[in-house]
C-alpha cells in the first residue's frame, strides 16, 4: 500500500474539538479524522447508489411492469412493501 499526504488547514477551534475528540478515543488526530472521513465517504457514496421516489410515482412505475398481477407477483410485492422505505 502506497501512502499518500492529505494537508488540511482548520480554525484553532475546531482542531481542538478534533484533538479533543481523537484524544478520548485513544487515537492520533490523524487516525481521529481519516476514520470519520472515511465514515463519511462510505454513507455518501452508498447515498449516491440509491434513487428516492415519491410514493405515487413509486406505485404507477411498479405497477406499470405487471398490468395484470400474478398471485405470486400480488405476495411478492406485498412483501416488498414490508421491507423496502419509500418517500412521499
Amino acid at each position: 500500500m502506497s501512502v499518500e499526504t492529505i494537508n488540511m488547514r482548520t480554525d484553532a477551534e475546531r482542531k481542538r474539538r478534533l484533538q479533543t475528540a481523537a484524544d478520548l478515543s485513544h487515537e492520533s488526530l490523524t487516525a481521529f479524522v481519516l476514520s470519520a472521513a472515511d465514515e463519511r465517504a462510505e454513507r455518501v457514496i452508498a447515498d449516491s447508489r440509491t434513487t428516492p421516489l415519491p410514493t405515487d410515482f413509486f406505485d404507477e412505475f411498479f405497477d406499470s411492469l405487471a398490468p395484470e398481477p400474478t398471485p405470486a407477483l400480488i405476495d411478492a410485492v406485498s412483501r416488498l412493501r414490508r421491507t423496502v422505505r419509500r418517500d412521499g
